[in-house]
């Protein structure tokens, strides 16, 4: 298990409690994202809570679809902000929209104050994929960057399990009181690690020093081995380059590694999307009712959710064994086999053929695409895109490929019922699972293995 075989090493503590802290954005995320349906029976049904009555079909859409534009807006703010008043200031103030988040829901009397706690709920999400993935990328050692980079698809994860099961045996309003002690955690336990010793050494050689020494335990400069001394020279610059170093050009975004990077950034951004997973996770209460599943809806997503998180689990023990491209290769051929089963199903069931003998298999074939997922395309993506982008324009280009996934989402899972109208269940299974086939062939193809690679040696490899 990487997390006990590398852990033990003094020099890895502080990375491990610098990414563990920090994402408990992460894990706040993760209830977000699935609150409306953890919380859904109540929304639906208590008529007196709110000054409009039971809310509306519509209403409800408005109070899910908030998340999006907040996801967009938090990745370009925060994404800015951790640019000019660094890594760390810039996590700290997430703190503040996700407390607002579950302070508002705790208070909310009319589905708009709803949607405002939402939009501000999607701004944390903005930052959870490109703040943490860039800052994590920063302090991790090369040994130890795929696991630590990782870690934000299993608090992601957890949040998922932690919401829905909090919301199937208490009222909502309690659930979110509940989770304000999250964000307060998150501003104790981060506080305590220094800034981002890439960031430090563009501005203070001095400090970035001490940022090195912290995250690679090093307690004194008298301590330092040679291969410290090696990785501070490479990070820290001249005062007389700093100027000239920090200023982006065009030829910064348009040179061959730039383009290569960027190429197989947005591969990777629409294998994240395409493969239709996230939209099963979105329509999975309409997906297991045409499935004939007898479950109640809540209990299936507990389901669901403990699957995400052992698939999770799995791919961040394995990642440091079998490197991204592996688990990239592996995770999308598991979607391609779950996808082409269910479509076929779903095609044999709508020509008449007696398929009730395999009721179960939709589920499992459901449960097969969720855990293949998180095996790697959800946790490996953006650490990814991170680790092959050039640091000078890394925060630039990794928010426009989070812009661009989240852009996709909101389109995918707005036009899904449409398309499973038109085309019929089947035939939008089979679009899946042939995109998931072209994905194969595209990560064997283009994308590179980053194992216990240095961000030199992989930008040397573009």
């Amino acid at each position: 298990m990487v997390f006990i075989n590398v852990g033990l090493s003094k020099c890895y503590w502080n990375q491990y409690f610098a990414a563990i802290s920090v994402n408990l954005i992460s894990l706040s995320y993760g209830g977000v994202i699935c609150w409306t349906s953890a919380s859904y029976i109540y929304l639906k049904e208590d008529s007196n809570h709110f000054e409009t009555g039971v809310l509306t079909n519509e209403q409800l859409g408005l109070i899910t679809a908030a998340l999006s534009p907040g996801s967009l807006a938090g990745a370009f703010f925060f994404g800015w902000l951790a640019d000019k008043i660094g890594r760390k200031r810039c996590l700290l103030f997430t703190a503040l929209p996700m407390l607002a988040h579950w302070l508002i829901i705790c208070f909310a009397r009319n589905p708009w104050q709803l949607a405002v706690a939402r939009f501000l709920g999607g701004t944390i999400g903005g930052s959870s994929y490109t703040v943490i993935s860039i800052y994590i990328t920063e302090i991790a050692q090369d040994s130890l960057r795929s696991t630590l980079g990782m870690i934000t698809s299993l608090a992601l994860a957890s949040g998922y399990l932690l919401i829905n099961t909090l919301g199937y045996f208490l009222h909502y309003i309690t659930v979110a009181w509940i989770m304000t002690i999250i964000p307060l955690a998150f501003l104790v336990l981060f506080a305590f690690n220094p800034e981002s010793p890439h960031y430090l050494a563009q501005r203070n050689r001095k400090k970035a020093e001490r940022s090195l020494r912290y995250y690679r335990g090093i307690s004194s400069s008298s301590d330092a081995n040679e291969e410290f001394q090696q990785e501070l020279s490479r990070l820290c610059q001249s005062e007389d380059e700093k100027p000239r170093k920090l200023q982006l050009c065009w030829h910064d975004f348009t040179n061959r590694k730039a383009r290569k990077a960027y190429f197989i950034g947005l591969g990777l951004i629409l294998t994240n999307q395409f493969n239709g997973c996230l939209t099963m996770q979105n329509y999975m209460t309409f997906i297991f009712a045409e499935a004939g599943s007898n479950l109640p809806p809540m209990l299936s997503a507990i389901i669901v959710s403990a699957i995400i998180l052992l698939g999770t689990f799995l791919s961040t023990n394995f990642a440091g064994h079998a490197g991204r491209k592996t688990l990239l290769l592996g995770s999308i051929s598991g979607i391609f086999l779950g996808e082409s089963i269910m479509a076929s199903y779903y095609y044999l069931t709508s020509k008449g053929y007696e398929t009730s003998m395999f009721n179960w298999l939709p589920i499992a074939t459901f449960s097969l695409v969720q855990f293949s997922s998180t095996f790697g395309i959800w946790s490996v993506t953006v650490p990814l895109i991170a680790e092959l982008t050039p640091p000078k324009i890394r925060s630039i280009v990794v928010r426009v490929q989070i812009v661009t996934m989240f852009l996709l989402s909101s389109v995918i899972a707005k036009i899904f019922p449409q398309l499973c109208e038109a085309l019929g269940m089947p035939i939008v299974f089979f679009i899946f699972s042939g995109f998931s086939f072209i994905f194969i062939v595209f990560i064997a193809i283009f994308v590179p293995e980053t194992k216990g690679k240095s961000i030199q040696a992989i930008q040397d490899s573009l």
